[in-house]
């Protein structure tokens, strides 16, 4: 996890919630070689004041949103860690020229994707590291290099998420905030709206409409992008169910292939009382399997097991694998890379785009098994059957 010697990064931290509090402040502290906190932004006045007294961040440095922070500071780089779409905070940093690692969603629609894929084009450079820290993930690098080039007949994906209570009780948290301006949440709100009004239709149920940017983009995104990177991504979706009905956001479970053809299962399972986060990833192919083993990601350091079962002949042949790195820091390592020698990111926003269509296939699957009829980007293809997302998989390279 080296750096170029000599150059420490100027950041300012936007959205300084439960992520920002539990591992990208704590690592920029750790990784002071890297970077440093210059300037916070977020939209509880108590928040950015706890926090800046925490990291030395001076008063004059606290600002209400990204505009404001831009407009006063200089930086080298935004970490963009705002709840909902970070469509529009990301393409501002672009469209100045500001690099930005930029928290999951890149965006609710296709729209904002382009955008800034244009601005970044004008700009003539990478400018977006998107945070999917589990593609920095020494096991996932393990696993590219152990998961064959065909024979792939099967891909399971397993997510058992408890309730966030449950997930963050280690952190510490600075307590909850009363000083959210009325106005700020309403324009956010609308804005929030709007944009899910041009991904799946205005008139979509609430239901889905929830799936669709909490559920989809705010968690399964992260196994949309593994598969993408391990896999070249999926490639149909074929049928989605959400059960039980009554309860939100309970079980999601999708059918489809991945591409080359092999079959993939992806079940999703919010359980409020379940001990601890658990998330797998298996993958079965002619003479063997390997298997990722995902803790909570919240608290840092805790290794990804990765497991490869392969034929010995007369016999199996196991071994486990646990890495002594920490993914989000990785990450970090990258983003300096990306900032100081421009090295393209393993997720840009072209990647981000390819996530945001197949979450949408996922969602007219979904509508389709409600009966129901979705609008905007996501309205239907006219075709019965499976949904094939609309980009070209990312080429993967493996032994």
């Amino acid at each position: 996890m080296s750096a170029a010697p000599g150059r420490r990064l100027r950041l300012g931290v936007v959205g300084l919630g439960a992520i920002a509090q539990t591992a990208h402040l704590p690592l920029i502290r750790r990784r002071w070689d890297l970077a440093e906190v210059v300037a916070v932004a977020d939209i509880s006045p108590a928040r950015r004041d706890a926090v800046g007294d925490l990291y030395g961040v001076g008063p004059e440095h606290r600002h209400a949103d990204l505009v404001r922070l831009l407009d006063a500071e200089t930086l080298d780089g935004v970490v963009l860690l705002t709840a909902g779409s970070h469509g529009p905070e990301a393409l501002e940093c672009v469209r100045r020229g500001v690099p930005v690692l930029c928290e999951k969603p890149l965006a609710f629609t296709v729209a904002e994707a382009d955008a800034l894929a244009a601005a970044e084009a004008e700009q003539g450079r990478p400018l977006v590291l998107l945070g999917y820290m589990k593609e920095y993930d020494e096991a996932v690098d393990r696993a590219m290099e152990e998961i064959p080039a065909d024979g792939i007949r099967a891909v399971d994906v397993e997510v058992l998420h408890p309730a966030d209570g449950a997930q963050l009780a280690f952190g510490n948290l600075l307590p909850p905030t009363a000083d959210v301006p009325v106005a700020a949440v309403d324009v956010l709100t609308r804005r929030t709206a709007a944009l899910v009004d041009a991904a799946i239709g205005a008139d979509t149920p609430a239901m889905l409409r929830a799936l669709y940017t909490n559920v989809l983009l705010g968690s399964i995104v992260h196994d949309i992008s593994l598969l993408r990177l391990l896999l070249g991504g999926i490639e149909t979706v074929e049928r989605v169910r959400h059960w039980p009905p009554e309860v939100m956001p309970g079980s999601i479970d999708v059918a489809g292939t991945v591409a080359g053809g092999a079959h993939l299962h992806l079940g999703w399972h919010y359980l409020p009382d379940y001990p601890a986060y658990r998330e797998t990833l298996s993958v079965h192919h002619a003479t063997g399997s390997v298997q990722l083993v995902f803790a909570v990601p919240y608290v840092l350091n805790r290794p990804t097991e990765l497991t490869v079962v392969t034929a010995t002949g007369t016999g199996e042949h196991r071994s486990t694998f646990r890495g002594d790195g920490e993914a989000f820091e990785t990450e970090l390592v990258a983003f300096h890379a990306m900032v100081v020698d421009r090295v393209p990111p393993r997720s840009g926003v072209a990647e981000g785009r390819a996530d945001i269509l197949t979450a949408q296939a996922m969602t007219r699957a979904l509508a389709r098994s409600e009966g129901l009829t979705l609008g905007g980007e996501c309205a239907p293809d006219g075709e019965d059957g499976a949904d094939a997302p609309d980009a070209e998989p990312r080429a993967v390279s493996r032994a």
